[in-house]
Formats: C-alpha cells, structure tokens, sequence
C-alpha cells in the first residue's frame, strides 16, 4: 500500500501519517523532515529555508520520492509533491485555514519553524510560504498543489478533530484499495 499525505502546515499531515504507519505498519517517509534537517544543517528555519531552496536540492528531494515509489510497496508519505511523483499511491489532500493550522502549530511548535509572537504572526507566514512553495511549483513542476483533481481524496481539516480526520482517511484509503 502506498499512500501519499499532501497539504497546508497545520493540517495534520505530519500527526497522521504517524498514527496510520503505526497503525498499519508502514514505512513514514516526510519530505518536510528531509527538508527540515537540511534546513537546520545549514542554520535556517524552513521559511527562510524554503524561499531561497536551490533546485538542486529540491531534485535531490524528487528523485528520492521517486525512488521510493518505483521501489517499495508499503510506506505512508507525508509531503507536498509525493503524490506527484508516486502516481500509483492513494494521493489525500488534507487543506486547513490558514488561522486554524496556526493554531495548532502553535501549541506545539518545532523547533525548525521559526518562533512566532502571535498565532496571527504564524498564520501570515504559513500563507506566505504555502503561496511561495506554490508558485515555485508552479514555474518548476507546472503543477498546482490546490487543484483537487491531483488528488484521490480532498479533506478540509479546519473544523474537524484529528480522531474524525483519521477515520475519514482510513475510510477512504478502505474504499479506494478495494476499487
């Protein structure tokens, strides 16, 4: 089973795609932890990390996605891009406002995040990043993160708690391994 977890910060893809690799004993693979440790490595924080990522480095990042998906079966794959670089996976979106996801990252902050003041200071810098990672995709990948049409499943998180979104991705990774 190869499943893919794609979406805004804050929205749960990181909780969950743990939970389910638990769950279902699957390999986690985190393009924002990969990310995160060459961030830290070279002494950013991911937001200043993701505005200035040379392409090589992002073509490191797609080719071991790639890899992954053309070489194992059973992992879970929390990351913008997988879903377009492993197109057999069962491919979930899970969107947020931006308020909201700055609400949770908020009461449990990383440390390669970047300190913020106020939810509302994380909540401009999580718009400002997810629109710069989505222009930059746009122009590399001519590939746009909001179209639901890239996408399996679509899921708003904003009003629902993490135990209701796990259970509508479990129902959704059921319904689509036995189409």
């Amino acid at each position: 089973m190869k499943i893919t977890l794609g979406g805004r910060a804050g929205s749960g893809k990181s909780t969950i795609a743990k939970f389910l690799a638990e769950k279902y004993h699957l390999k986690h693979y985190s393009t924002g932890d990969m990310m995160r440790e060459i961030a830290m490595g070279m002494g950013y924080t991911i937001e200043a990390f993701s505005s200035v990522t040379p392409e090589e480095i992002d073509r490191k990042v797609d080719e071991r996605t790639e890899k992954i998906g053309k070489t194992e079966d059973n992992f879970i794959f929390d990351s913008r891009l997988a879903f377009h670089f492993i197109p057999d996976a069962i491919k979930v979106f899970l969107d947020v406002s931006y308020e909201e996801g700055a609400r949770r990252i908020f009461l449990k902050p990383r440390k390669s995040e970047g300190k913020a003041e106020t939810e509302e200071e994380l909540a401009q810098r999580n718009k400002e990043r997810w629109e710069t990672d989505r222009k930059r995709y746009i122009q590399r990948y001519n590939l746009d993160l909001e179209k639901r049409e890239n996408y399996d499943a679509y899921i708003d998180t904003t009003k629902q708690t993490m135990e209701e979104v796990i259970r509508e991705v479990e129902r959704i990774i059921s319904s689509l391994r036995k189409a």
